[in-house]
């Protein structure tokens, strides 16, 4: 038993998002060692996880891709539901009291938790089942992001402490369902990005065996994308829960107090309208060697997430020399700033006008560029992770003898 399988909400070259990154990359570095194969849904789109690919298998570089039919879908139920736990979120001051079983989570009963992450989607019967049915093929099953109903219920459908889980967790209101608690007591261990991930992960989940793996990022250096103007750069999804209405706002304040040529570029998925001004520029979805490219030739690479348990795209500016100017708001960003020394965090337009004109400078900008790229090449290459991924792998290989149903506590 050589095999090894990674679960996934979905899985598709056109799909933009930390987890699927991440788990593409742990299914690419794995197959130098094991048979991989990728367990995944046939959505695309977050927005309603509807069937779009067809099902069943397909190998990609090396990997296979089993596509398994959607479902459960995401519905306007769903949308009722999650404004339903903001407003208890903020109405029971969630995460903000001491830290006590009652203000630690949701007061939300099970059936409840379990009904919001099925509708949430994607959902699938069919993939369930395969895990129910062939979980021992497997020397280790990897569930990747703790947030959907692939990696929640999937969990119960295999024997317990015979999983792991990447979370990718943050400190957000749907962490603070309990529920998911307790389905990441069920793993072996967990896989978490970075020490900041941990900690959150302690509050929230307890003392739980893991290791910190992280995920490799490009490191070769590219030719310096050249633009007319200099130019702040940011790639990734352009989403209000990503910052980006406030950075729009900062930047357009900023050019309005400090007057240049400056502009804003942006690349990914627009989940948002851009705003239509002469010096904000939405470039869509381009190429892994665009990116790069306009990363090592941005003045700065800006990053305003909240919401971030790794950030790749923060680490491969790093990588080209490309000071960063972060949100202080993410424990994980302000981390790797502080450990790097290679840009700023800013909390409001005051520390971001005054930490953006600091970065613009030449002196600065080379010493906070080399700084990270020191970062960068010192801690995240393919091949320290791919070891430590192995030795988390091989921790699951413990003969199993309890092969009763491992479905114990999710509502089926």
């Amino acid at each position: 038993m050589n095999r090894v399988a990674i679960v996934v909400q979905r899985c598709h070259e056109s799909v933009v998002g930390g987890s699927e990154s991440l788990a593409w990359q742990y299914a690419t570095l794995l197959k130098e060692i094991y048979h991989v194969d990728v367990l995944t849904t046939t959505a695309i789109d977050i927005r309603d996880w509807a069937n779009a690919l067809p099902e069943g298998p397909e190998t990609v570089e090396g990997v296979n891709i089993h596509r398994f039919r959607v479902t459960g879908e995401r519905t306007a139920a769903w949308v009722r539901l999650l404004e339903r736990l903001y407003r208890d979120y903020e109405a029971f001051d969630v995460g903000r009291g001491a830290l006590s079983e009652d203000t630690r989570y949701l007061p939300w009963s099970l059936p409840l938790q379990e009904e919001f992450i099925r509708k949430q989607g994607p959902y699938s019967e069919p993939l369930m089942q395969f895990l129910r049915s062939r979980w021992s093929d497997y020397k280790a099953i990897i569930f990747v992001t703790y947030l959907y109903p692939t990696t929640y219920f999937g969990l119960f459908q295999i024997p317990k402490y015979y999983g792991l889980i990447a979370p990718t967790l943050h400190d957000e209101p749907t962490a603070h369902l309990k529920a998911f608690k307790h389905a990441a007591q069920r793993a072996r261990s967990i896989v978490w990005l970075t020490d900041a991930e941990r900690r959150v992960g302690r509050h929230l989940w307890g003392n739980l065996p893991g290791r910190v793996i992280a995920m490799s990022v490009e490191t070769g250096l590219r030719k310096p994308k050249e633009l007319p103007s200099p130019y702040l750069l940011y790639c990734g999804r352009i989403d209000p829960n990503k910052g980006s209405r406030q950075l729009f706002e900062y930047f357009l304040e900023f050019k309005k107090a400090f007057p240049s040529d400056l502009r804003l570029l942006l690349t990914g998925k627009d989940d948002m309208p851009v705003p239509p001004h002469p010096d904000i520029e939405f470039l869509g979805f381009v190429s892994e060697e665009e990116k790069l490219s306009l990363m090592a030739g941005a003045r700065v690479f800006v990053i305003p997430s909240a919401n971030e348990s790794f950030s790749i795209v923060t680490l491969e500016a790093m990588a080209q020399r490309t000071p960063v100017l972060a949100s202080s708001k993410s424990e994980v960003l302000v981390d790797h700033i502080k450990s790097s020394g290679a840009g700023r965090v800013y909390e409001n337009f005051e520390s971001f006008a005054a930490a953006l004109q600091e970065m613009l400078s030449e002196d600065k900008r080379l010493e906070f560029g080399n700084l990270g790229r020191e970062y960068a090449l010192s801690r995240y290459r393919p091949e320290h992770v791919r070891e430590s991924l192995k030795a988390a792998v091989e921790s699951c290989v413990e003969v199993i003898t309890d092969q009763t149903s491992p479905i114990e506590t999710a509502s089926m």
